[in-house]
């Protein structure tokens, strides 16, 4: 595969029910906006609330950051380190240069 990597290929069957995904965040996140979340709910608001205060730090939206989908998948697959992260649709080399820090002391549950 020349130009392409699993990162970049969206879902197209809900990973949970099998159902077709019709919006590009179920598309990014591959499951139902129906179907129960598969990831800590509780990490995924401590992520949204470090998402928040460097959001405000940084004089930018919070979606500019990362999305609340890019927050999802973050929380449910738990990067441990840089690669894995790289690994998260919405994160790249320029976000994880600018976040990665962070979002990994937030995953190991460390006070930012």
């Amino acid at each position: 595969m020349t130009g392409t990597t699993s990162r970049n290929r969206k879902a197209r069957h809900c990973r949970e029910c099998g159902g077709a995904l019709a919006s590009p965040s179920e598309k990014k996140i591959g499951r139902c906006a129906d179907c129960p979340a598969s990831y800590d709910e509780a990490l995924f608001e401590r992520l949204r609330e470090w998402r928040s205060a460097r959001a405000a730090d940084d004089s930018v939206p919070a979606f500019v950051v990362f999305t609340d989908a890019t927050l999802q998948l973050i929380a449910e697959h738990r990067p441990a380190d840089e690669r894995e992260l790289l690994r998260i649709s919405g994160v790249g080399s320029s976000k994880l240069a600018k976040y990665g820090d962070d979002v990994l002391a937030v995953l190991a549950g460390k006070e930012i």
